[in-house]
C-alpha cells in the first residue's frame, strides 16, 4: 500500500466518523428529524338523490292506495271518520266508515264515501247525489265526455227502476256514472264513482 492510497483511505475512515459523530450529536442534541407523515387514506363520497315521483290525483288531492289517516290529511275539513259505516247504496255492495257529508260540484251536491281495501287502500270513491234536479245527470255527462271523451260504454240498468250507465276507462281510474230514477215523479237517483283501473 503507498502512501498516498493509505492517506487517502485515513481521510475517507476519518470523514465517516465526522459523519457519524454530527448525526449522533444531532440526535443527542435533540435536533428534530424531518419525518414524512403516511399518506392520508383517500375517501371517495358518492351522493345519490332519488327523485320519487307520485302518480297524479285520480279525485281532487287523493290517490289510490292512500290510508283512511292519509286521505283525511288530503282532505282536511272535508274528510271525516263516521260513528256507524254507510253503505254504498242499493245497487253497490258494501260499506264505510269515512266520508264527505256533503261536497259541491257542477251545480250538485254529493255524499262522497271512500272505499278501502286492506291490502291496497283506497280503493273506491263513490259520491250520491242528495237532491239530485231534472239535469243532475245530464249536466254530469256533459262534464266528463268534456274532460275525458265519449263514454267507453253506456248500459242500462235496473229492473223496476229502470236507468242508465256511462263508463269512462282512464288508464289510472274506471268512472261510472249512474243515473236511475221516474222523471214524471221528480225522483231521481245520480252517482258518480272512481275505482282503479281494471
Amino acid at each position: 500500500m503507498t502512501m498516498t492510497s493509505g492517506f487517502r483511505l485515513c481521510l475517507a475512515v476519518a470523514a465517516l466518523a465526522l459523519g457519524c459523530g454530527t448525526k449522533e450529536q444531532a440526535a443527542s442534541q435533540g435536533t428534530p428529524q424531518q419525518t414524512v407523515p403516511p399518506a392520508e387514506p383517500t375517501t371517495t363520497t358518492t351522493t345519490t338523490t332519488t327523485t320519487t315521483t307520485l302518480p297524479p290525483p285520480v279525485w281532487r288531492t287523493v290517490r289510490w292506495g292512500m290510508t283512511k289517516d292519509e286521505v283525511l290529511a288530503a282532505l282536511p275539513g272535508e274528510a271525516q271518520r263516521l260513528g256507524t259505516p254507510v253503505a254504498y247504496g242499493p245497487d253497490t255492495p258494501g260499506s264505510t266508515d269515512l266520508a264527505i257529508p256533503s261536497y259541491e260540484t257542477d251545480g250538485a251536491a254529493f255524499r262522497t264515501l271512500f272505499g278501502f281495501d286492506e291490502a291496497s287502500g283506497l280503493a273506491r270513491i263513490h259520491l250520491s247525489a242528495i237532491k239530485p234536479g231534472n239535469s243532475t245527470c245530464a249536466d254530469l255527462e256533459q262534464k266528463l265526455t268534456e274532460k275525458y271523451g265519449a263514454p267507453a260504454a253506456r248500459n242500462a240498468t235496473g229492473t223496476s227502476l229502470r236507468g242508465e250507465e256511462m263508463v269512462w276507462k282512464r288508464p289510472d281510474q274506471t268512472v261510472t256514472l249512474g243515473c236511475s230514477g221516474v222523471a214524471s215523479l221528480g225522483f231521481h237517483n245520480v252517482t258518480l264513482s272512481y275505482a282503479p283501473p281494471s
